[in-house]
């Protein structure tokens, strides 16, 4: 396919798509970004995945992140930029996808997928983000015929993602021969069984009963919860982004459907049932979804004339957009704002306390403790209901609240007791640090110089 002017202006979008996503990307890592670091940096430090460092996931994402922190240590903007790299990576290779597949809007289809992938969610380094790149390298792959790699490649993405395996499901129903489906799914198992063997080399076998008891504990003790869906579907751009696009599928999908079209809805059907697994539900499940949906909007064309014939389907899509932006925007402030409280206070923290000092905090705060440099008070952690609050194995030097879910008796300001080693606590730097709440030993309050808190917060300190 030879390309047109307007080719070259959905492929120039496309990698502004990028760039913007650079430029709106948190200067540090939080949420689960920051928890992957973390443990990334722990393990370069000697700390053990699934004995001493306690999740759910797979070893990749961690292994990754071990990586990054030991090519770039605590820059972060090269970890966004490498970051950033592999996602123009898994941008191109759709592009090349789409054109694999002959359709004709392959340059629309790219802009949708690199605006849908990269602007809504405002950060790097989720799972999901490794998972695209190796699905779409796979299905790429397996169009071009080389379906023993196609198998690989998506064994590697079911290590970031294990729903990603779903994805084999419109490779295998394609009307391809019958040996071309064995090798596929000897390329999928042999990769699997060398990723295997690489772990037990890694971490030795006992990395799998550790896993087995980690899961065994999750599934036991975190049920299914309908209030984070409301949430999520109140509050999520990447939702609103998936809802726009379902809304252009509406405006464009006719008969017949072809081949490509076929494919792209049997993957959008496979992705969609990965993201309903249960226990979880999180905004960023979702992410899988833009590729296939962007896809089959593709197959089919985006057109005025197709807008026209179904105008209240055309017009919600354009309102929901609006919405989209509005919140996306509003995303991107609030990770902006766990940014500076990471930064200010984890490195005030780590200024007073220096590196590997032992801090709680009590809210979900990964950021924070990379900022710190910090050491847990028992084993870290993404399963909070595994321990009682408090039940710790090592005495911390600072406790941090907030700044969503504040205990009545730390807004008072008043000295706490922690219940199981019966330490007393007393806040430091009381209306010094901003939307998060710090407490110390009393013996090492003195430690903690209240001149030396950023200016960040508006506060001359």
């Amino acid at each position: 396919m030879q390309l047109s002017r307007g080719d070259w202006i959905y492929l120039g979008l496309s990698a502004l798509a990028v760039v913007i996503s650079i430029l709106q990307a948190p200067r540090f890592p939080v949420n689960d970004s920051a928890f992957f670091e973390y443990f990334g940096r722990e393990m370069l430090h000697g700390q053990r995945l699934y004995a001493d460092l306690l999740d759910v996931k797979p070893p990749s994402i961690f292994v990754v992140n071990e990586l990054w922190q030991r090519l770039f240590d605590d820059n972060y903007a090269l970890h966004n930029y490498a970051e950033a790299a592999l996602n123009a990576a898994a941008i191109v290779f759709f592009a090349l996808l789409l054109r694999r597949w002959k359709i004709e809007a392959w340059a629309l289809g790219t802009f949708l997928f690199a605006a849908s992938f990269s602007l809504p969610f405002p950060q790097f380094n989720y799972t999901q983000h490794y998972a695209i790149f190796f699905i779409v390298l796979a299905l790429y792959l397996s169009a071009c015929g080389r379906n023993l790699w196609a198998g690989a490649a998506l064994a590697l993405a079911t290590t970031f993602w294990i729903p990603a395996a779903f994805t084999a499901v419109p490779v295998l129903l394609q009307p391809i021969a019958r040996r071309e489906r064995i090798v596929f799914a000897g390329g999928f198992v042999g990769m699997l069984a060398l990723y295997l063997v690489a772990l037990l080399v890694f971490f030795g076998p006992q990395l799998f009963g550790d896993f087995a008891r980690i899961w065994s504990v999750r599934l036991e003790n975190h049920p299914f919860n309908p209030r984070d869906v409301r949430q999520i579907l109140t509050y999520s751009a990447l939702v609103r982004t998936i809802g726009v696009l379902v809304l252009l599928l509406l405006v464009v999908v006719r008969r017949p459907v072809g081949a490509p079209s076929r494919f792209a809805l049997t993957w959008s059907a496979c992705a969609l049932a990965g993201l309903l697994i249960p226990p979880n539900f999180y905004d960023h499940f979702f992410l899988p979804l833009t590729a296939p949906l962007s896809m089959a909007i593709a197959s089919f064309g985006l057109t005025l004339e197709a807008a026209l014939r179904r105008p209240i389907v055309a017009g919600a899509a354009l309102l929901l957009l609006a919405f989209t932006v509005q919140r996306a925007a509003a995303s991107a402030g609030i990770a902006d704002t766990k940014t500076a409280n990471a930064l200010v206070v984890g490195g005030w923290i780590r200024s007073n306390a220096g590196d590997d000092a032992v801090v709680y905090t009590d809210e979900y705060l990964p950021e924070l403790e990379l900022a710190a440099h910090a050491r847990l008070p028992g084993r870290a952690s993404l399963l909070p209901f595994t321990q009682e609050r408090f039940a710790w194995t090592r005495r911390p030097v600072a406790i941090v609240f907030g700044p969503d879910d504040i205990p009545p008796i730390v807004k008072q300001e008043k000295r706490i007791v922690t219940p199981n080693i019966h330490q007393r606590y007393v806040p430091v730097c009381t209306g010094l640090t901003g939307q998060l709440i710090v407490y110390s030993l009393p013996s090492s309050v003195k430690s903690f110089r209240c001149t030396a808190t950023a200016l960040i917060f508006g506060t001359r300190i």
